[in-house]
């Protein structure tokens, strides 16, 4: 594969998930001044929110932003507002991609690779940032091969995702505690619950006649739709697998403005795995957007970035959320980055106008 063909791709992955990073990892580098503050009064008022949930999250919202993860020109830096220090991390020789950062702030995931021709087999390289060190994983799975992104499940495993053609991925969650595969899937995933060693995904094969609407879990199918024109959206298991949800939809085939009926469906998971029971299928807005979510007492909840849909008595709550929003540059802290950025890169033109997409620089993670 040739710089300018992965720089295509690149560009295409980025197009297909820019919502998803917008609502969960990247920092939104437009020259604002706004400042996020928590309204303490709307938090204590919350139902089932105890004091110390309210003092984590108040604590979350008063982080400031001083490091700053990102990729430029096929390689991985790391800024250090404190020290006004710029570095690359990994083998300098070697091209990067597809950077993440753990939930704990601690660790970056990324993959070398080769700019004239694919690497076989792929290498994922984890840097622990305290200590410098580097950790490599060998993806040996024949399925992943043609790896196109990476997302932490937690601090100690990543899932990895292969490209297989355009219904089919290839999926697998790998440890780098031992550097071994954990789980894995091919079809389109929907949740994976790593503590059971569950993985739930559909199974979505490039044939035709489509088949209908499933989902699996671990091998098992456990549920097919019974109309062939409704599709499933999302899945999440409850973390002691005990609960399933999914959203589904059918298009309107009477709407020229391509509307479609959605649906919350809600079941039981039976004890052996394989099957599920006390289907409920609950008609929803279709902009009921956000992630599903179960608490520890097995409550479902819509989390979108301005509404939460609480599930109660077989009917969708809506209510404001609260919760407080990742911490953003302030615009001087902006403005000191694109100086450092001009040190360190003194053979291009950056000034404070500069767009940082348009200078290469690409998922931007900041902690």
């Amino acid at each position: 594969m040739t710089i300018r063909d992965k720089k295509v791709k690149k560009n295409l992955k980025l197009a297909i998930v820019a919502v998803c990073l917008l609502l969960s990892i990247i920092i939104p580098m437009a020259c604002s001044n706004k400042v996020w503050k928590t309204n303490k009064n709307i938090i204590e008022n919350r139902k089932n929110i105890s004091k110390k949930d309210i003092e984590k999250k108040e604590a979350a919202v008063n982080i400031k932003i001083t490091k700053v993860a990102f990729e430029k020109n096929n390689n991985i830096y790391l800024y250090d507002e404190t020290k006004e220090q710029i570095k690359s991390i990994g083998d300098k020789s070697k091209y990067k991609d597809l950077l993440k950062l753990s939930p704990d702030k601690t660790k970056i995931v990324f993959r070398y690779f080769s700019g004239e021709k694919a690497t076989y087999p792929p290498h994922l390289i984890i840097y622990d940032i305290k200590t410098e060190s580097l950790t490599d994983i060998v993806i040996n799975n024949k399925n992943l091969q043609q790896i196109i992104d990476l997302k932490w499940i937690d601090n100690e495993n990543i899932l990895v995702t292969g490209h297989i053609n355009p219904s089919v991925s290839s999926y697998a969650v790998y440890s780098i505690k031992n550097k071994q595969e954990v789980i894995d899937c091919l079809g389109t995933l929907r949740d994976i619950t790593i503590d059971k060693k569950n993985i739930l995904y559909s199974d979505t094969p490039h044939i035709f006649p489509k088949p209908k609407a499933n989902l699996y879990i671990n091998g098992n199918k456990i549920f097919e739709m019974n109309d062939a024109r409704e599709e499933i959206f999302d899945g999440e298991l409850s973390t002691d697998g005990k609960m399933i949800a999914f959203r589904s939809y059918v298009e309107n085939e009477g709407s020229s403005k391509g509307e479609a009926f959605a649906y919350l469906n809600l079941a039981k998971v039976n004890s052996d795995g394989k099957s599920i029971s006390d289907l409920k299928k609950i008609t929803i807005s279709g902009d009921t957007n956000g992630e599903m979510k179960f608490d520890d007492k097995n409550n479902l909840s819509i989390v979108g970035e301005q509404f939460i849909y609480k599930l109660k008595a077989g009917t969708l709550i809506k209510g404001e959320n609260s919760l407080p929003k990742i911490p953003q540059f302030s615009t001087e802290q902006l403005e000191k980055f694109k100086q450092i950025l001009a040190k360190e890169f003194p053979e291009e033109l950056i000034s404070q106008e500069t767009v940082l997409e348009d200078i290469d620089i690409y998922d931007i993670q900041g902690f």
